[in-house]
């Protein structure tokens, strides 16, 4: 998959949030509002989110995610062209990220202590395989598709 990222400078040079970034993947599908901030050990970047109407122990709002890359590595690859991005005064930059590739963390349990997303704990599939009191769970298990039914004096 082909990642181009862009970084627009914020127009008040005192806010912590010092661009925003559009991230444009396979020339198909466009994610906004990425941010690039300035914090305390240096810059990084945010996903897009929202304020949620959730509220933490420290009575401050939660904020949640609404876009998000699903493994560690293909977030740094994204955080690190949006940085270069910012840096280089807003110059588009892309990244090539293989998709069949695995995020170190799952593909080497041993070095992380960790199998898979799950960090350890087994599918629900598994469970249910190795569960010798579920019958027919040790077959493999056929999804099917059927195509709906035109609804009565309907003309496609």
């Amino acid at each position: 998959m082909y990642i181009s990222v862009k970084a627009f400078e914020n127009a008040d040079p005192d806010s912590a949030v010092k661009a925003h970034v559009n991230l444009t993947i396979d020339n198909a599908f466009v994610v906004k509002n990425l941010s690039v901030v300035q914090g305390k050990n240096g810059l990084f970047v945010n996903m897009p989110h929202h304020k949620s109407n959730e509220v933490g122990e420290d009575g401050k709002a939660i904020y949640k995610d609404d876009a998000f890359p699903l493994t560690k590595g293909l977030r740094d690859k994204i955080s690190d062209a949006a940085i270069q991005s910012y840096e280089k005064g807003g110059e588009e930059v892309t990244l090539e990220y293989d998709s069949v590739q695995k995020d170190q963390n799952k593909t080497n349990p041993e070095k992380s202590g960790k199998e898979g997303a799950r960090q350890g704990k087994p599918s629900v599939l598994k469970i249910l395989q190795e569960d010798s009191k579920v019958p027919g769970a040790d077959k493999p298990i056929k999804l099917t598709m059927e195509k709906p039914k035109k609804a009565v004096g309907e003309d496609r």
